[in-house]
């Protein structure tokens, strides 16, 4: 479901939208009203909405002021301008930001919902873009998380509630839609040319997928998130391409919708489970599943208490108890697999290794062949991370690395909780969003705009007072003093200028 914000300084305008239109009938979501720039600048930085319709005039920021604010951030947002200045100059200032949704008031309920659709169609196409050009490292990651949660999903009895609370700091369950695809008849000697089809396609043609496909007797699975919207013509497509495998069999064919992913998988557990043996292909490598169920349960408990520090447990003990288990492991992309998933709890329990280091060790374990190198590596990180965590913190540790990173790039105009959540730890921004308020006690605007505020405060105290745009860019206001002030006045109710003067 698509998340939309609404703003406009005229109470009733916004309140008549938001209640006129039957969203959800639109698969969207109205996550914010606001009444001025200002307000919905910070709205955009907590809620992350997919669109947002805002007026041209108004107050502390005006919508082009907030383009051009949010824009910097090269966020994937439609915009939708709704003014009653019925002059091409704003349409004309509009445009240089990529804006090409323009609403005139007063206007009807038919002419809004049409445009949000034409804005829907946009927002999917970027994503579906965005996608395909994505940097390597997020990529891998994102395939291994994907690749770890169907190993479980598959392999063992875990609930599908735990298997969600191990994976979703970095997939989203709840929100997004997802098509299953399923291809019958494909015989295990077509299965590599299908397999290299079906990505080729993907590829070419921009649509994105989950990097792991699910084989059984003769019938090929795999799943897509809700992104773009013309699935009858992916249909015909995909249908097409297959069928050319083996032109003497046309595969039966099948796709069917979900509301979100903990639906799909549901679904797809207990029809892929019947089956007594489930191959699981990612990227060139090729894997079995049996039951390990026993397994799991072992090395979830170890790992908890590791990180946990379980009564009457000391960590050198736990942790030559986790490597004798690693150790009677038969197979090694499952000692991979479970190895990867260790290193992937240790982000969010120690801050120790970056995200960064995290898929290089992945990379590295992917290379080894020996059980006992594997085996030795992983532990060494291991106990590394627990070592670190031991430290008191009073935050989790990806949470202190949302703060560290802010610190450090408060200069930067760019800075969105949705970005460091999705560029810089790989994680649900959904999830983290959550956990921020809960771990700092302030949303995440709340926290950057003070941030900014006391550095300012400490840059005009230190003799630039005479230079108040260069403050406002070195606290991350870019080239914009008059929005700057309006922060400055919101938060310490003076101006930069009347504050300078009490201090004197």
């Amino acid at each position: 479901m698509l998340r939309l914000l609404i703003a406009d300084d005229e109470k009733v305008i916004r309140q008549t939208i938001s209640t006129l239109i039957d969203w959800e009938s639109l698969n969207i979501q109205v996550v914010g009203l606001c009444k001025n720039g200002l307000e919905a600048y910070d709205a955009i930085l907590d809620k992350y909405p997919d669109i947002v319709l805002t007026d041209i005039q108004m107050p502390k920021l005006s919508g082009l002021e907030l383009i051009q604010k949010i824009t910097e951030n090269n966020d994937n947002i439609q915009f939708i301008i709704l003014s009653g200045y019925n002059e091409f100059s704003y349409a004309k200032e509009a445009m240089r930001y990529g804006i090409k949704h323009y609403i005139l008031k007063p206007c009807n309920e038919d002419e809004i919902i049409e445009t949000i659709k034409e804005a829907v169609k946009d927002h999917y196409e970027k994503i579906a873009v965005q996608n395909v050009y994505q940097n390597a490292d997020s990529l891998y990651f994102r395939e291994h998380i994907f690749y770890d949660m169907l190993l479980r999903l598959f392999s063992s009895n875990q609930s599908l509630k735990q298997i969600v609370d191990t994976c979703e700091t970095h997939i989203d369950f709840y929100h997004t839609g997802y098509q299953l695809y399923y291809f019958f008849y494909i015989e295990e000697s077509q299965l590599a040319s299908c397999l290299a089809s079906i990505r080729y396609l993907m590829k070419s043609k921009r649509i994105p997928y989950i990097y792991t496909f699910v084989y059984v007797t003769n019938t090929l699975l795999f799943f897509i998130p809700d992104i773009q919207k013309d699935f009858e013509q992916t249909d015909e497509i995909l249908a097409n391409h297959v069928s050319r495998v083996n032109p003497c069999l046309t595969p039966d064919y099948k796709r069917e919708s979900y509301t979100n992913l903990q639906e799909l998988l549901e679904v797809l557990r207990f029809k892929v489970k019947r089956y007594a043996t489930i191959y699981l292909y990612s990227g060139t490598q090729c894997f079995t599943i049996c039951n390990y169920d026993s397994l799991f349960l072992e090395i979830t408990t170890l790992s908890d208490n590791l990180f946990h520090e379980a009564e009457g447990m000391e960590l050198p003990d736990i942790l030559a108890d986790l490597k004798k288990l690693l150790m009677s492991v038969t197979g090694i992309e499952v000692l991979r697999s479970i190895s990867s998933s260790l290193l992937v709890q240790s982000i969010h329990l120690s801050s120790f290794y970056s995200i960064d280091q995290i898929i290089n060790f992945m990379m590295l374990i992917n290379e080894l062949s020996d059980y006992k190198e594997i085996c030795d590596f992983i532990i060494e990180k291991l106990q590394a991370a627990c070592t670190s965590s031991k430290e008191m913190k009073t935050c989790k540790p990806f949470i202190q690395d949302i703060l560290n990173y802010t610190r450090e790039h408060i200069s930067s105009p760019n800075l969105t909780l949705k970005w460091i959540a999705e560029n810089h730890l790989y994680m649900n921004v959904d999830y983290v969003s959550r956990q921020f308020v809960l771990q700092i006690g302030k949303r995440f605007s709340t926290y950057l705009n003070e941030l900014r505020i006391n550095k300012a405060k400490e840059l005009l105290l230190s003799g630039s007072n005479e230079k108040i745009y260069w403050v406002a860019e070195q606290v991350g206001c870019g080239n914009n003093p008059q929005y700057f002030s309006h922060l400055f006045k919101k938060y310490t109710k003076m101006t930069p200028k009347e504050f300078m003067q009490s201090q004197k």
